[in-house]
């Protein structure tokens, strides 16, 4: 999927208000800045425009085919995997930010939901997206968007959006996304798991990842960020054939190899959710 990065290192930022107090509708003030730091953020930024002013055709393209094709399988896949944690309005509003070549957006207008929305910073892959026939997506900025619409979305969603992000990113992000949502939204969120042995692959398959996450460590700053109702879910292989029921087989194995092994070493079966990727889904309460 797509992503949406500011590419100045001038941004807003606010700490999050303490427990019981009323969250600021917008966030004002500049972040200080040390020169080292400041030198820092524009080495990032410059490394980032770089990278993903090219995205599609020097990464993604390699890994995966953008075809009509392509984009019905991710859709009977989405709906394996995630139609379950969808709205059950279809008047829902949902956004999708880093929506890449808009995937799930087609996938989403397919279930019958009329408001819909992707935003991802690289044009390759909005371009990409119109090419496709998928129309309800833009280029815009992330950390500009969210702020103009506030408590305005049902649902907001990244997926494989996050783990580019560094921990301070991370943390302004699931701010603004908490406002953006209106009372009991709700943010989807996929990422890779470190508490998966296979996570290198993902991790370490694209250079501009930044950090991975644990079933703990994505609660914990969920729970920072103010949400709740905070749910982590391993994405087991999907059965849509024998091949995939083979798969979906040997997985169960080797998941209780990886349980046997974490009793062995730390006492413990582990979290259970062992899968290069996790999904969570929490609420704003």
């Amino acid at each position: 999927m797509g992503l949406g990065f500011p590419f100045c290192s001038a941004r807003s930022w606010c700490l999050p208000p303490p427990l019981g107090e009323p969250r600021p509708s917008t966030f004002t003030g500049p972040l200080p800045h040390h020169p080292r730091m400041v030198m820092k953020d524009n080495l990032t930024m410059r490394f980032r425009e770089r990278f993903y002013r090219t995205y599609v055709s020097s990464h993604l393209g390699a890994c995966r085919s953008f075809t009509r094709s392509q984009v019905d399988h991710d859709a009977r896949l989405f709906s394996a995997l995630y139609g379950r944690y969808l709205p059950t309005s279809k008047d829902a509003k949902i956004l999708e930010v880093g929506c890449g070549a808009g995937n799930f957006i087609s996938f989403l207008r397919g279930r019958g939901y009329r408001e819909v929305q992707g935003i991802d910073l690289g044009e390759e892959q909005v371009t990409l997206a119109r090419h496709l026939g998928i129309d309800d997506v833009e280029v815009a900025n992330l950390f500009e968007y969210l702020p103009a619409h506030v408590e305005e979305f049902d649902m907001i969603v990244a997926l494989d959006v996050i783990e580019h992000f560094t921990k301070d990113e991370i943390l302004l992000f699931l701010d603004l996304a908490y406002q953006a949502l209106r009372p009991r939204g709700r943010i989807l969120l996929r990422t890779p798991n470190a508490d998966s042995p296979f996570v290198s692959w993902i991790l370490y398959g694209d250079f501009t990842h930044e950090i991975a996450f644990t079933p703990s460590s994505i609660k914990q700053v969920l729970k920072v960020a103010g949400f709740g109702n905070i749910q982590v879910y391993a994405l087991e292989p999907w059965i849509h054939g024998p091949a995939s029921a083979v798969r979906w087989i040997i997985w169960k194995m080797i998941k209780q190899i990886v349980r046997l092994y974490f009793l062995v070493e730390q006492g413990t079966a582990g979290s259970g959710v062992f899968t290069s990727n996790l999904l969570a889904v929490a609420e704003k309460i």
